[in-house]
């Protein structure tokens, strides 16, 4: 995939996780320079992720794609994140919270999935998934290209992974 191609297809992603943020959290976020990421190291000891597939018409043709979005975060964020979301301080990881990544992935791979539909990607979903524990790995669909974005904001700091693939 070229870079111009990358762009326009993440570029839904981001504006969704701002909106996200900005209505479900109440805070602002900035994206950072994104960068290829050459590990399935997660940069957190939470993650949330969403896998995706479909199809877009290109040259008259339908191609195939996968992907993935994840979000990571450190306990610490994690927990600012989900007290802000649910409008109660949480001091530590228990069952109360630990859908928040997930409905957090699940919103913005809905919201981008529209924006995406006007462009001919049709996009069918998985269920979100998180993973928690220090040093944990991300599977990431085979043959993907990874780029991973730094995100700071009010709670603190995280990273959101977009992976794509036209097959």
């Amino acid at each position: 995939m070229n870079i111009e191609s990358y762009v326009k297809f993440s570029r839904p992603f981001i504006d969704a996780l701002k909106e996200t943020f900005k209505v479900m959290v109440s805070t602002d976020i900035t994206p950072h320079s994104p960068r290829l990421k050459s590990d399935s190291k997660a940069r957190g000891e939470i993650t949330a992720m969403i896998g995706m597939n479909g199809v877009i018409e290109k040259n008259g043709q339908q191609l195939k794609f996968n992907g993935l979005i994840a979000l990571s975060f450190s306990k610490e964020v994690y927990l600012k994140i989900a007290s802000a979301m649910m409008m109660q301080e949480f001091t530590d990881y228990h069952e109360d919270m630990e859908d928040t990544g997930a409905e957090i992935a699940n919103i913005v791979m809905g919201n981008a999935k529209k924006v995406l539909a006007e462009q001919g990607y049709k996009i069918g979903m998985s269920t979100p998934t998180r993973i928690k524990g220090k040093d944990h790995e991300i599977k990431y669909p085979s043959n993907t290209v990874v780029v991973e974005t730094s995100i700071s904001s009010d709670h603190g700091e995280f990273t959101f992974d977009i992976c794509y693939q036209e097959a």
